[in-house]
């Protein structure tokens, strides 16, 4: 679905007063701030069409279409420790996500959580099986055509600016990330059943923020597929340090364990992103 963005006089007159460029660089209307529903993309969508009633026309359309998780290409890999992992259950509630205008920078102290325009918007937290036998379809995801050049998102819990604690969006009884498996080398064999939550650091803020992605939103995109790797996800887990645990290993919240998942589902590249065309 596209819009091409042309605004009348009468159009104008009922736009909120003021203008985007009036606004202080540190003004949240220049920030995906997180609050009740589609709010970065009503605020995208209010700047949009002020800069329309100054110029005629923006040249960028409204475009809708899927976001759909991809399943892992196996259940088994091997770790950088020598540890043969297979999966017998491997969950992640992913989002609310935002697809970001900037382009991050390490030379700017709020460089990883500024957005820039707000280019696409997915409000919603879905449980996505990474060993699905295909794709699965999450959603609709809301935008405007423009290049993407960073995304910000979350895994099931959201914390809007006005609320003084993170809430949860997923469903209900699921969590942001469950691994359930074996762990073998040398005869030795540990059972896991990895569960818990990651939830972003303070208000306003994606427990992801700044991370590149690189897709051409345009009138013809017609799906954003994730792909999630659940490898790099337990790559700073050491089994061989695990011996003296009761099995199957469990995460305590607070524990080493439970920081080393969040390390690994939070930072470098666990989830990508590919952009589709229709053909």
């Amino acid at each position: 679905m596209t819009q091409t963005f042309r605004m009348n006089e009468s159009d104008c007159r009922n736009l909120p007063s003021g203008s985007h460029s009036d606004l202080p660089s540190g003004s949240h209307l220049r920030h995906p701030q997180k609050g009740a529903g589609s709010y970065p993309l009503l605020i995208a969508f209010l700047l949009i069409s002020t800069a329309a009633c100054d110029q005629g026309t923006t040249g960028q359309q409204m475009i809708e279409y899927d976001i759909a998780g991809a399943p892992q290409a196996s259940a088994t890999f091997t770790d950088a420790h020598g540890w043969e992992i297979t999966l017998t259950r491997a969950e992640l509630t992913f989002g609310p996500l935002v697809f970001c205008s900037h382009q991050p920078t390490f030379l700017k102290s709020d460089s990883l959580t500024d957005c820039g325009q707000v280019l696409g918007e997915f409000g919603e937290a879905v449980t996505w099986d990474l060993l699905a036998g295909a794709d699965t379809v999450l959603g609709r995801l809301t935008g405007f055509t423009g290049q993407v050049h960073s995304a910000q998102y979350d895994f099931g819990w959201s914390w809007p600016a006005n609320q003084s604690a993170p809430l949860w969006k997923g469903e209900a009884g699921a969590g942001s990330l469950v691994l359930e498996g074996t762990a073998r080398k040398g005869g030795v064999t540990h059972e896991f059943e990895f569960a818990f939550d990651a939830k972003p650091r303070g208000a306003a803020l994606y427990t992801v923020a700044g991370l590149p992605a690189d897709g051409d939103q345009s009138t013809g995109t017609s799906r954003v597929t994730l792909s999630a790797s659940t490898q790099k996800m337990l790559r700073y887990l050491d089994f061989d340090l695990f011996v003296e645990q009761a099995e199957p290993f469990t995460v305590t919240p607070g524990s080493a364990l439970e920081n080393q998942l969040r390390l690994g589902l939070t930072t470098g590249t666990p989830v990508t992103f590919v952009w589709s065309q229709t053909p």
